[in-house]
């Protein structure tokens, strides 16, 4: 399950990579397009930030969650009594680039494809 889940996040890191080389490199793209792109990147910077700084829930009574999709932080406990004990790995880090990627891959998806149909309908324009 872990190597599936690499895997995935792997793929959304080239997916929005890749829309930003085709956002930045490809000189017919329409302004617009290249406007939205970077004010949706900067969303989701505020989003990925809020929401893995501020953003915390209850999994159950006895588990503690700060961040999501990828948690910062993870505070358990065995009873309602016992006390909280935290699991701060490497997440604490890295959380609020994952959550980036996280939030950037859908319309990092919609933009390489809005680029593709662009590019698209400028060769049969020119033909």
């Amino acid at each position: 399950m872990a190597i599936l889940l690499l895997i995935v996040f792997l793929a959304m890191v080239a997916v929005d990579i890749w829309a930003a080389v085709v956002v930045i490199f490809q000189h017919r793209l329409s302004g617009w397009l290249r406007s939205s792109y970077f004010i949706i990147t900067l969303l989701a910077f505020a989003a990925a930030f809020l929401v893995t700084s501020f953003f915390s829930y209850y999994s159950n009574p006895n588990t503690h969650v700060f961040g999501w999709p990828v948690p910062r932080v993870v505070f358990q406990r065995d009873t309602p009594t016992s006390p909280w004990l935290d699991y701060v790995g490497p997440t604490i880090l890295l959380a609020y680039p994952m959550n980036f990627v996280v939030y950037m891959s859908v319309p990092s998806v919609a933009f390489i494809i809005l680029a593709l149909r662009q590019r698209r309908h400028d060769h049969e324009t020119v033909a």
